[in-house]
């Protein structure tokens, strides 16, 4: 292995650890409300805010969530302008087949961290197991926090 590659392997280890300090804090997806009084076009169904009967789950929970991300984020762009660190937070919809859509980052300081955060998102092929509300299965939109730091 290179330095380079070194630094990497233990750039993406502190993302993961930092990742799962973070999701300790905030296991709780947080929810607002989508409803609108706007009609909607065509068939898509409203996101429900407020599932009682059953969250939408990563399957393995948040850290195999936190995992697979860091293992599709790409460091070498932000390392290559020298941001070392940075931070934002993930807005996306658990759809009923479990996909995730509508993915959005917001509280970001560089398009470049933007724009890295959301391919590492859409990278990610793993469905989530959707929300139920009354046994059915429902659109749900989730939030959660994102960070990169590098080992100094």
């Amino acid at each position: 292995m290179t330095v380079l590659e070194d630094k990497i392997k233990i750039m993406k280890k502190h993302l993961l650890l930092s990742l799962v300090f973070l999701g300790l804090f905030s296991a709780k997806a947080q929810r607002e409300s989508l409803t609108s009084t706007r009609p909607k076009a065509s068939s898509v169904s409203p996101v429900s805010t407020q599932v009682k009967d059953k969250n939408p789950e990563f399957p393995g929970g948040l850290g195999a969530f936190r995992k697979e991300f860091v293992s599709q984020f790409q460091t070498q762009p932000l390392l290559a302008l020298g941001i070392q660190e940075a931070s934002a937070t993930a807005m996306f919809v658990v759809e009923k087949d479990g996909s995730m859509s509508n993915i959005k980052i917001e509280s970001y300081k560089n398009v470049i961290i933007r724009d890295e955060f959301i391919k590492a998102l859409k990278k990610i092929n793993t469905k989530w197991i959707p929300g139920e509300k009354d046994g059915e299965k429902v659109r749900v939109r989730m939030r959660q926090p994102l960070i990169f730091k590098t080992v100094k």
